[in-house]
């Protein structure tokens, strides 16, 4: 049956004048490039399609935030800290995120974004010979030290 439906469409095919002809490729490249630029909204995903962890903080612990120091808006941004993973979402060019409480941490951390549709990752190698923060409020100042190679500069900052 398959075979049959094909054998008739190319048959078809080739009694369309050159008109008709035309006017299918036009039509087959417009539904063609609605469905690439439609299906090219992973960006954006990373982006709206994350819970954004609850704000928290306790004077008995260290609290950190976000600064976003650089010139482009971070989306799906995480924080590690050793032992807790925390979601940010997004983070425009100069805004600073809430206080999130911390058991342990230290003057840098694991910390993923997007610019656009481009994953950064700043990866600690270990935390051996580091001193924990202490109990208080500190800013994580990010900035992007260079696109291409993907890097994030993290600057601690106490509050």
């Amino acid at each position: 049956m398959k075979n049959n439906l094909f054998i008739s469409v190319i048959l078809q095919i080739k009694i369309m004048n050159k008109k008709q002809i035309l006017h299918l490729s036009f039509f087959l490249l417009i539904v063609f490039s609605f469905t690439f630029f439609a299906c090219k909204k992973d960006s954006l995903d990373k982006c709206d399609g994350n819970s954004i962890t609850t704000c928290t903080e306790d004077p008995s612990k260290a609290n950190i935030r976000i600064k976003n120091n650089s010139k482009y808006d971070f989306c799906a941004v995480v924080l590690s800290p050793p032992a807790r993973l925390v979601n940010c979402g997004r983070i425009k060019k100069g805004e600073k995120t809430c206080y999130h409480a911390f058991d342990q941490a230290y003057n840098y951390a694991y910390i993923k974004l997007y610019i656009e549709d481009k994953e950064f990752v700043l990866q600690p190698i270990d935390y051996t010979g580091e001193v924990p923060l202490d109990s208080g409020k500190y800013t994580y100042i990010l900035d992007i030290s260079d696109f291409n190679a993907r890097r994030i500069s993290l600057t601690l900052q106490r509050d």
